[in-house]
């Protein structure tokens, strides 16, 4: 790719037209209007004014996470749901593994589901068990 001529104006490189997208906008909808549109940043328009930027990279760093932080994440979530002490939550390469002390199908979706909601969860599954 040849540079820019020295002196030319923003104007003159910048990606037109804009767009931006909302603060309460889908990560995963932001992360493929990048990808289609060839732009390494979003701006988060609130109404007509700039709230924010994001990159490429702050969406990597949103799902480059820790096994052992992922797994805190989702125990808060759980927690909100059905307390804290209802859930034992195991996490590997992204992979969450949840033990659910009670015997219930719907809670049990309801618990997959909310942990695939949490950043940087590969994919998620929830089993009835007793703690040991």
């Amino acid at each position: 790719r040849a540079h820019p001529p020295a002196g030319d104006t923003v104007g003159d490189v910048m990606t037109s037209p804009a767009t931006g997208m909302s603060p309460g906008c889908d990560v995963a909808e932001l992360s493929r209007a990048l990808l289609d549109s060839r732009i390494r940043a979003m701006p988060i328009v609130d109404g007509g004014r700039v709230v924010g930027i994001v990159t490429r990279g702050d969406i990597v760093r949103t799902f480059a996470r820790e096994d052992a932080e992922i797994a805190a994440d989702v125990r808060r979530h759980l927690s909100i749901y059905g307390g804290p002490d209802r859930w034992q939550v195991e996490c590997k390469d992204g992979v969450v593994r949840i033990l659910d002390e009670f015997d219930n199908a719907t809670d049990r979706h309801v618990a997959t589901v909310l942990a695939e909601a949490v950043p940087g969860v590969v994919s998620a599954e929830t089993l009835a068990g007793n703690r040991e």
